[in-house]
């Protein structure tokens, strides 16, 4: 093996880099969000020894790169269709709020939109609520959660037990809506 590392070609996978790191212990997996691949190789594991490990790992690559594809597929679809019209996007977005508060009561002071790369919304002590206009990208139960979401923090303004119990009152399995909702690259929208 040469020092600094090399590049083989899996016919499943693609071309994986791997680079010899003597600071890791183990063999060591990375998938940037391009799909590309890195292993980081200990200095004490042979070419052979790392390349039988990716083929170990094959379908759990697969598996992942698949994901990346979807993601990707996902925001540059949808971000040409659906952010072209931001105002119509905006006015659906505040219709939702406003639906939600009249049906279950809840009190904002403002709201407000912006486009972010970290946050799909906020609520501040003042009971403003800020939404990511991105939202209109996503599947319209994950719209409906994050609006949910910053209503019930116009009550809670924690992410405790009882911040989730209450959250669960309005929408069903709201931890799972989370996890989902984290799939969806935010940064690429």
């Amino acid at each position: 093996m040469k020092p600094q590392g090399y590049t083989k070609h899996f016919s499943d996978i693609g071309y994986i880099e791997f680079r010899k790191n003597a600071k890791v212990k183990h063999l060591r997996i990375t998938i940037k969000s391009s799909g590309e691949i890195f292993v980081k190789i200990p200095k004490n594991i042979t070419s052979k020894a790392a390349n039988e490990f990716i083929q170990s790992k094959t379908n759990w690559i697969k598996k992942q790169l698949k994901k990346i594809d979807e993601r990707n597929k996902f925001t540059s679809q949808n971000s040409d269709d659906n952010l072209r019209n931001t105002i119509n996007a905006e006015i659906m977005l505040e219709n939702k709020v406003n639906d939600f508060s009249r049906k279950y009561g809840f009190q904002y002071n403002r709201l407000s939109f912006r486009s972010q790369k970290t946050r799909w919304g906020s609520c501040s002590s003042k009971n403003n609520i800020s939404l990511n206009i991105k939202l209109i990208n996503l599947p319209e139960e994950l719209i409906d959660f994050v609006i949910m979401h910053e209503l019930v923090h116009t009550k809670i303004k924690n992410h405790q037990e009882e911040f989730w119990r209450e959250l669960g009152k309005y929408v069903e399995n709201p931890r799972a809506l989370q996890t989902k909702l984290k799939r969806f690259n935010l940064a690429k929208l």
